[in-house]
């Protein structure tokens, strides 16, 4: 991506300050060619400060100046932010969604046939470099604007593209994954520490132990049961322990999890829709 454009991104709450920790650590474009905006302008002055990005005193200012436009509010406000850009964005501007359940069909209707739009699913993860992002193309997408998504979004973790009737899914997979994670290292690090670990040890080795076996699955490019019945000895303790989590539920309890957040992505985007129809 040419480091001459400007980023925009509107709403600076916990994804979109994580998108721009991401920008600064993947070194897309420069910290200078990043804006940041926010309904509470103090709290876009913070992110401002903290990470050395610009500050566009408002939304309108945000839109007139941006190459590349990233819409973060929460679902339930996209539709006001995007009323408020409309009047103010370039007709060539990339406009970038990340409204859980907001359909691009939704966002395209609002501008009128401003901008080209695309919607993508990143996850807090971005802010270290290791997201893992799906996005979809609008039907005023180009294939270019595919390849400018990739660019920006490689550079921050691992991206693919899926059609958007898949992206409720990845939001409850991938985008609601870090912290179905985080509780489930929470659950390890607490039997860690009632096995009589120091719980700082246990942190450690638990965080640890994800993060090594994600990298071996990605590297190794194996399937998950199969690098578990690599560990899982018979008679040994990884069976031992696996014996328990299967008798109280959990493998198909996290599954329906994942298929509870999807099914609840789907219904924002309902709600979305019969708000503003």
């Amino acid at each position: 991506m040419d480091g001459q454009h400007v980023i925009g991104i509107a709403g600076v709450g916990k994804m979109g300050e994580a998108l721009v920790r991401g920008l600064i650590v993947g070194r897309v474009v420069p910290p200078s060619r990043i804006l940041v905006s926010d309904a509470i302008p103090t709290r876009a002055k913070e992110v401002s400060a903290k990470h050395g990005v610009g500050f566009a005193e408002s939304i309108a200012v945000l839109a007139q100046r941006a190459d590349v436009l990233v819409l973060a509010a929460k679902p339930k406000d996209m539709a006001a932010l995007v009323e408020a850009i409309g009047p103010h964005v370039r007709k060539d501007v990339l406009i970038i969604t990340l409204a859980a359940g907001v359909r691009t069909s939704f966002i395209e209707r609002l501008l009128g046939g401003r901008g080209r739009v695309v919607r993508i699913m990143p996850n807090l993860a971005c802010a270290v470099g290791e997201g893992a992002t799906a996005f979809a193309l609008g039907k005023t997408a180009t294939e270019h604007d595919a390849v400018t998504l990739e660019e920006i979004f490689g550079a921050i973790g691992r991206v693919t593209m899926v059609e958007e009737r898949m992206l409720d899914a990845v939001t409850g997979l991938s985008g609601s994954g870090p912290g179905f994670i985080a509780a489930l290292a929470h659950s390890m690090i607490e039997g860690g520490a009632r096995s009589g670990l120091p719980r700082e040890v246990a942190y450690k080795l638990a965080l640890q132990t994800m993060k090594g076996t994600a990298e071996l699955l990605l590297i190794d490019g194996l399937e998950p049961m199969q690098l578990f019945r690599m560990v899982a000895t018979p008679n040994g303790t990884t069976e031992a322990g696996w014996k328990v989590m299967e008798q109280r539920g959990v493998p198909a309890a996290i599954s329906d999890g994942i298929v509870a957040a999807s099914a609840r992505a789907a219904e924002l985007a309902s709600e979305a829709a019969k708000t503003h129809n």
